[in-house]
């Protein structure tokens, strides 16, 4: 991993208790492991995790509690933030605990991306491929052209359908944040794998990293999609896994090595901020959720946090947040922000609130 926080105080020096013959040399001090040599930690699917001090990897504590503070004052459910895989924060609000999950909406779209991209990886499917081909002719209201629509294209929500499946503009041209034409997604993993989209995600992702998530039928919406539901410590393990580009402990497993790396560039014409099925902070611009019409912003995503910042972000303020260049994951679940005004699908108010403060603490 590259990048450190610029401030990175010198790790404390531990005393030790001389003992001996009285008039021998003292026993000098030993000094603690530098955190800068620390390796990246991959938590046990069972057990403790490993913690580390904010002030021993440079941050500044005090504000790292304000911001921790602030946030329980959001309607946050779980806060977690890790270094290297070490927990640096945790903290729970409302009676919940490390054990407790509830959906994480939309941002299990990032999730659902990577068993697409092992799916890939593996040779069982070709983001090339029409999705008619995985899930049958006559999915949309556009018989005629929908057979165009590649996987890739609904990775990227620029299907060029509208809500109702009708075909709007060309198929890879326009984004469009279309949860009916994401869902198809779930029927080309089930077709491709051969299971269901739990055993499929258990398989090739979740056993590898100790996940536990269940997916869930979305029945909200009426379509034939699902939602995943997660603890905090769920959310953390797969940001963890998608910093470190799909590695665990060594061990690859998303075997496409450029995946993540392709997940998180832009992949339409008009929305820098999004790739597949990840929100980008890497861009001048971005496009929210809503009509193909709702204008450009001209800034990046979370204008306060790291330009390398990526985002599996969900309805109801639902975060995970990847920083490769500091060594960071910030998870936060619960429910929508005061701050957020008006129920985001995605991005909101609390995201470049909560990296105002997040700045301060991690000091970059």
């Amino acid at each position: 991993m590259t990048g450190y926080p610029r401030l990175l105080r010198m790790a404390l020096l531990l005393p030790l208790v001389a003992c001996g013959d009285a008039g021998s040399a003292p026993t000098p001090p030993s000094q603690a492991p530098d955190p800068r040599t620390l390796a990246v930690h991959y938590p046990p699917a069972t057990g403790a995790w490993e913690t580390i001090a904010p002030a021993s990897v440079g941050w500044d504590s005090t504000a790292l509690r304000s911001a921790l503070d602030w946030a329980g004052t959001q309607k946050s459910t779980a806060v977690i933030i890790l270094w290297r895989g070490r927990i640096v924060a945790e903290r729970y609000w409302g009676g919940w605990t490390i054990s407790t999950d509830s959906i994480i909406a939309s941002a299990g779209k990032s999730v659902l991306s990577t068993v697409i991209g092992q799916l890939s990886a593996s040779g069982r499917l070709s983001l090339d491929d029409p999705a008619s081909q995985w899930i049958g002719a006559g999915w949309s209201r556009s018989p005629a052209t929908e057979a165009r629509i590649r996987v890739r294209d609904l990775l990227s929500m620029a299907s060029g359908l509208n809500d109702s499946l009708q075909q709007v503009v060309a198929p890879g041209t326009r984004f469009y944040y279309n949860n009916p034409a994401y869902y198809q997604l779930f029927q080309v993993a089930q077709r491709a794998s051969g299971q269901d989209i739990n055993a499929v995600s258990r398989a090739l992702l979740f056993n590898a990293i100790g996940m536990t998530s269940t997916w869930r039928l979305s029945f909200d919406t009426g379509e034939p999609g699902f939602i995943l539901s997660a603890t905090a410590r769920d959310m953390a393990r797969f940001g963890l896994l998608a910093m470190s580009r799909g590695r665990w402990s060594g061990t690859p497993v998303v075997t496409d090595t450029s995946w993540f790396t392709r997940s998180w560039q832009s992949s339409t014409p008009d929305n820098a901020g999004y790739g597949y099925l990840w929100w980008l902070n890497s861009g001048a611009t971005y496009r929210m959720p809503g009509p193909y019409l709702l204008p450009t912003v001209s800034a990046p995503l979370i204008p306060s946090a790291p330009r390398d910042l990526v985002a599996a972000l969900g309805k109801g303020d639902k975060k995970i947040y990847v920083i490769p260049s500091l060594d960071v994951v910030v998870v936060r679940h619960g429910q929508e922000a005061d701050v957020s005004g008006g129920n985001p699908l995605a991005i909101s108010k609390f995201d470049e609130q909560w990296w105002q403060r997040l700045r301060v603490a991690m000091r970059y």
